[in-house]
């Protein structure tokens, strides 16, 4: 019985390790007519996109942490009260990559502003 909890953890250890990928390393670039600002910022135009670059590929519908964090949609980030501080204020989050200085600008404004769509 204890060689396959060590397996089992084993395996999700390793699952873990190596879900993120590199795209999470990328810096999101707002693309749009209108340059997205810490003045315009909203879930639409960018936070979104956001979220699923850099959130999904662990915390999406099929994703290995998805038991923790189920990112799916605006809902699921309003619903979560953890996500600010994990992402803005621990900085544990996302793993295996950061944010830029300009994605934590733009992400701490949409907080502010109460998460608008």
């Amino acid at each position: 019985m204890k060689k396959q909890n060590a397996i089992f953890l084993l395996t999700v250890f390793a699952a873990l390790l190596f879900a993120c990928s590199k795209k999470q390393a990328e810096e999101l670039k707002p693309t749009g007519p209108t340059p997205v600002s810490t003045a315009n910022v909203t879930y639409s135009n960018f936070v979104g996109a956001l979220f699923q670059t850099k959130c999904a590929n662990c915390h999406g519908p099929n994703a290995p942490i998805r038991t923790v964090w189920l990112f799916n949609g605006l809902a699921s980030v309003r619903s979560d009260t953890r996500i600010a501080n994990s992402v803005l204020v621990a900085r544990t989050m996302p793993k295996g990559s950061t944010l830029t200085v300009n994605e934590r600008e733009l992400l701490q404004a949409w907080f502010d502003k109460n998460m608008p769509e």
